[in-house]
């Protein structure tokens, strides 16, 4: 059965209609700090409608903090690790990819796993990512999780959203309430907090890639309309080659976004609704190896291959923009090459009304209609020497030869050659809908002020999705591969346009069709004291979790002959398996957290906090084993259902004047345990010892995280660091015991010095990471690197501002997070596998604001 829920729209829509009746004349309204852009201290400049003015850094301090809180408590005073990062300063760096929007966030361990479609593994504190995706790590949107899980199989939160000018700024919480503030991410919060016109203004801008082609025009405006009504509007639309200049549009798409805020009279409050579109192809790059050099089990340095340069080096080829999959129906068609391409639609809504009784309503509305495809080239490294003789679809290979190109039907003589699967999942109906409804009540407790929050959070999670993973064989060449087909000694062709078997790469796991849907309705409350310089607060959260639906993995199916410009062969097929598993059931579980922050002065203030926060485990539980034919769940599966995060931390937060200039400084402290049961079918391709896709294991990190800003005049300096010590304690495996994740480096750092004198502006950021060993077998262990991006900005005119932005300046070869060696050339020299940063890129850009 194919399920089709469709959320009506009739609440939202009824919600506005009777919020916007509740009086609104409106004299001198303005919105609740909960919900808006954070304020800016009296007299402070503003970089909003100032380009050249440099804040207060110790006044920016008392920024509101929306995330994973009250919404009425200042990051000073707030007894959490928090950080807030202007839209200003995240486009002075051009990110490429949300992974790079988060890299400037202390905790947070976003990897290069991806390019602008998403794909981002993205950790915290330690927690190493054991599947893929952000197990602990929720990505909002205006307070709203963007996915109920993160890492859904073959649907990362990071697919569904993009950073642009509608952004205010980015928030991120650490820890601490992110246990019991929203469900599915006791790691962290990030939200992406919209503008909302509250001041008139806006920019139109252009930029294009300087040696790459990627054409692309942003544009915002928002401003009030009347005394009580106001909007904010935006988006942009790009197209090109993406940042490995392919040479077709692998690159191209556009998203609008926008909201209109209604303001009560008496500052009562606000309604406001919200729409987005996005739809956008853009590429992924799952790996991009590179040559390691080997010292004993050290990695001390990467070089290009012979024909793949990971700076810069792709899949993408004019010789795979499409390719033939068969369908569940058994027929053979076409499919394109697009990389990542979401499609997204939401329209949602906020209420904030505060009541003469003392109590206040905020709720949280959204539906989302999304679905896509992800449909790819995958890159594994394979010796041709060891293709040759091996066996492939019942017959030895005796040659290899062009199956397109220039060089088409010429043996093939390179050094390696390319077996990792064409993919073509279909992500039919990914969508959901979320309502967040809270209620506080404020109580005067001698001297200070007692809030009392109850709530319920509701939302459901669709994820109907069709894959079809074919074997596949190319050259190794970064620029315009060509498929390669194999043929037995005796001439025969085994493989056609490089495919060698439709839906069969990985196994019978993963000829995989799922119908599911997942419920997610719990209920939470906190009661938050603050008084003089005291702050206390206690949270509880009780969610209750369903899943439904059904799953097939895959059986043997017939031979198909499929023809290409060589000839024919017949390719073997997996099609789903006439065995159907029933997933029907439910599991509930309990998060808290508990904190108290004093400030001892108007400058310095310190906090200690506990919390225990469960995590679910979705979709990558099916075809695992873990279900009953009834749907209920096996004992085992009960066990790998849900995993709990417990931390502790304790920190110190500093704001003052320095030498002239004012500063903030952060200092947290934590501690983070774990024990994780899952299942990673990845794994089963691996080399010895890492193909087991049972993972089993509990792990403790500790470290200090430090986020500091300093202004002196037209100067500002933001530096950010986490270090890390983790620990794998007990394991299914008893090799794991005592080692460290795979991934998972000591140190990550962020060092952004930059100058804005109006005229003119400028800045650099240094960014890296210490070694990490490859996975938790820690048979080898990577070097650390650093890369340096930068800005330049000319501002020759009012309200015109040429820009040149450059990432990865020196234009280095390098990686972030783990990675694999496979094969090992030699005593000195392997292949490594993973996700090399992108090269150089040099973007130019003319904006004009008004």
């Amino acid at each position: 059965m194919m399920r089709a829920d469709r959320y009506s729209c009739t609440s939202i829509l009824a919600l506005a209609a009777a919020c916007w009746a509740i009086p609104a004349a409106a004299q001198d309204a303005s919105p609740s700090q909960a919900t808006t852009p954070a304020t800016t201290a009296p007299g402070a400049p503003n970089p909003a409608t100032d380009p050249g003015a440099v804040p207060d850094a110790a006044a920016q301090s008392e920024d509101i903090v929306v995330t994973a809180t009250t919404g009425e408590r200042s990051r000073f005073r707030s007894s959490i690790s928090v950080s807030q990062v202007s839209n200003e300063s995240i486009q002075n760096f051009t990110p490429r990819s949300e992974a790079e929007v988060l890299r400037s966030i202390p905790g947070l361990q976003p990897s290069d796993t991806a390019g602008p479609g998403g794909n981002a593994n993205i950790g915290v504190r330690g927690i190493p990512v054991s599947t893929g995706g952000s197990e602990y790590v929720a990505l909002q949107e205006d307070g709203l999780p963007v996915t109920l899980f993160g890492d859904m199989n073959f649907g990362n939160n990071d697919y569904w959203l993009r950073f642009d000018q509608n952004v205010e700024r980015v928030e991120a919480v650490r820890g601490g309430s992110a246990s019991t503030a929203t469900s599915q991410a006791p790691g962290a919060v990030v939200n992406y907090i919209s503008k909302t016109g509250d001041r008139a203004g806006g920019s139109v801008a252009y930029s294009n890639g300087l040696g790459y082609r990627e054409h692309r025009v942003d544009f915002d405006y928002g401003a009030p309309i009347s005394d009580s009504l106001r909007f904010h509007v935006g988006g942009y639309a790009r197209n090109g080659g993406g940042l490995t200049n392919e040479n077709w549009n692998i690159l191209r798409g556009y998203q609008i976004k926008g909201n209109v805020t209604k303001d009560f009279a008496d500052n009562k409050g606000f309604i406001r609704i919200l729409f987005k579109r996005l739809d956008e192809q853009a590429p992924t790059n799952t790996t991009t190896p590179s040559l390691a050099k080997l010292d004993g089990n050290k990695v001390v340095g990467f070089s290009p291959l012979p024909t793949f340069d990971g700076r810069d080096g792709s899949s993408y080829s004019i010789y795979n923009r499409s390719f033939q999959y068969l369908t569940n129906g058994g027929q053979i068609e076409n499919a394109e090459v697009e990389g990542i391409h979401p499609r997204v639609t939401s329209i949602g809504a906020q209420l904030h009304y505060d009541f003469d009784s003392g109590f206040t309503v905020d709720d949280s509305i959204r539906y989302t209609d999304m679905k896509g495809n992800f449909t790819t080239q995958f890159i594994n490294v394979q010796t041709t020497a060891s293709l040759l003789g091996s066996s492939v679809n019942g017959s030895t290979v005796g040659s290899i030869r062009y199956a397109a190109g220039p060089k088409l039907g010429q043996l093939y003589t390179g050094t390696y050659v390319n077996n990792n699967p064409n993919i073509n999942t279909r992500m039919t109906d990914m969508g959901n809908f979320v309502n967040n409804l809270q209620l506080t009540k404020k109580f005067d407790v001698g001297a200070g002020t007692l809030r009392a929050i109850a709530g319920w959070f509701h939302m459901s999670q669709n994820i109907q999705q069709d894959w079809h993973v074919n074997r596949q064989y190319s050259e190794l060449n970064g620029e315009n591969a060509a498929p390669l087909d194999l043929f037995s000694p005796t001439g025969n062709q085994l493989t056609a346009a490089g495919q060698a078997g439709f839906n069969d790469n990985w196994g019978t796991c993963c000829q995989r069709t799922v119908d599911l849907k997942y419920t997610d309705d719990a209920a939470f409350g906190s009661f938050n004291y603050s008084g003089g310089g005291l702050e206390l607060d206690a949270s509880v959260r009780w969610d209750s979790v369903k899943g439904e639906g059904t799953a097939q993995g895959g059986q043997t199916g017939p031979l198909f002959r499929v023809s290409d410009a060589l000839g024919s062969a017949l390719l073997p097929s997996l099609v789903p398996s006439s065995t159907v598993e029933n997933i029907d059931y439910r599991r509930n579980y309990v998060s808290w957290s508990a904190g108290a922050l004093y400030a001892f002065t108007n400058s310095t203030s310190v906090f200690a906090r506990v919390s225990r926060g469960g995590r679910f485990n979705a979709d990558r539980l099916v075809l695992s084993g873990n279900f009953n034919a009834d749907g209920s769940l096996t004992q085992n599966g009960r066990g790998v259902s849900i995993n709990y995060l417990n931390q502790q931390e304790v920190g110190l937060k500093q704001r003052g004047d320095l030498l002239g200039g004012s500063y903030t400084a952060e200092i947290t402290g934590f501690r983070s345990t774990l024990t994780e049961n899952n299942y990673d079918f990845t794994r089963i391709n691996n080399p010895a010892p890492n193909n087991d896709p049972n993972i089993s294991n509990s792990y403790r990190s500790y470290g200090i995280e430090f986020t500091g800003r300093f202004n002196l005049g037209n100067f500002r300096l933001a530096a950010d660091g986490t270090f890390i010590k983790s620990k794998i304690t007990d394991s299914a495996t008893a090799a794991l015991v005592g080692n460290r994740p795979g991934g998972q480096p000591e140190l990550l750092f962020s060092v952004s010095p930059s100058y804005d004198a109006g005229l003119f502006a400028g800045g650099l950021s240094f960014t890296g990471q210490t070694s990490t060993p490859l996975d938790d077998f820690n048979l080898y262990t990577a070097k650390g690197s650093t890369f340096v991006s930068g800005f330049l900005k000319f501002r020759p005119v009012d309200r015109v501002e040429l820009g040149l932005n450059v990432n990865n300046l020196f234009d280095k070869l390098g990686f972030r997070g783990g990675g694999s060696l496979n094969p090992i050339l030699s005593s000195t020299s392997a292949v490594f596998n993973n996700t090399a940063l992108y090269g150089r890129t040099v973007t130019g850009s003319i904006r004009y604001r008004f």
